[in-house]
């Protein structure tokens, strides 16, 4: 398994942090690749270079103001920020978007559920699939929260959108914090052998709910074997931390060795 750590591209500084800590890549956010400007994307390149590091991951797909369902989802807007930010992020080692986006997901109220699922898959064979497949990008479908999106909130779900795409580059992100609050245990995710490509670990039973979900720092806090188990089983390589930080330095240094240990 490679391991990697997701942090906002303004903050480059953490890039080397992340190597010394061992980690195998890192992961940023897609929208940057687009909107983060000149200044910003040059100082990550930078960074990136410097400690020998690849960005092989970026989440946050699409910001809220390019929603799909209820409107062109093929409109050029939409096709030039999806190409745009593969093309910049495939300069940077990118191998994997992962698809949440709640807002751009969101099911309109007069949408019924069905045709809203129909478009979601249609966006993702006839729009993201060939601008993907250009860059050799793999896209992984992220079921999240019900307070965070209107639809796509299990694994399964997640599976069968990726199915309804039907392009060998759509695939399916798992989660363990979203895995926790849909009910969804390992044996959900070892179900879906060859259907996961891109994994996201934290502790997902924090205590401080201010945080959500925090980095792995002892190995007795959570089952992170079990997940990461899983994950292998299904035939996942790769599988980054998402989480709140107080410390990144500190909390870093404890993550990486942890989760090389598993």
């Amino acid at each position: 398994m490679r391991f990697g750590v997701s942090f906002y591209m303004g903050l480059p500084e953490q890039v080397a942090l992340a190597k010394q800590a061992g980690f195998d890549y890192v992961e940023c956010g897609f929208q940057q690749f687009v909107r983060g400007g000149d200044a910003m994307l040059n100082d990550y390149r930078a960074a990136l270079r410097e400690s020998d590091i690849l960005c092989e991951a970026a989440n946050c797909f699409l910001p809220g103001d390019l929603p799909i369902i209820g409107t062109d989802f093929a409109r050029e807007e939409m096709r030039e920020y999806i190409d745009t930010g593969m093309r910049v992020g495939k300069e940077l080692g990118l191998q994997t978007v992962v698809f949440g986006s709640g807002g751009a997901r969101r099911l309109p109220e007069n949408v019924p559920f069905a045709e809203g699922l129909r478009q979601l898959a249609a966006f993702l064979r006839e729009v993201v699939s060939p601008i993907a497949a250009r860059h050799g990008i793999t896209v992984a479908v992220e079921p999240l929260r019900r307070s965070e999106c209107s639809m796509i909130h299990t694994l399964d779900e997640g599976a069968a959108l990726a199915a309804m795409a039907d392009c060998p580059n759509i695939s399916v992100l798992a989660d363990v914090y979203h895995m926790w609050g849909a009910g969804e245990g390992f044996a959900d995710l070892r179900r879906l052998k060859g259907s996961i490509v891109h994994g996201h670990i934290s502790n997902p039973e924090t205590p401080n709910l201010e945080a959500k979900r925090t980095f792995p720092l002892e190995e007795n806090e959570f089952d992170y074997r079990g997940f990461v188990d899983a994950l292998a089983f299904v035939g996942c390589k790769r599988c980054s931390i998402e989480a709140r930080c107080y410390d990144f330095a500190a909390e870093i240094a404890k993550a990486g060795p942890l989760l090389k240990a598993l």
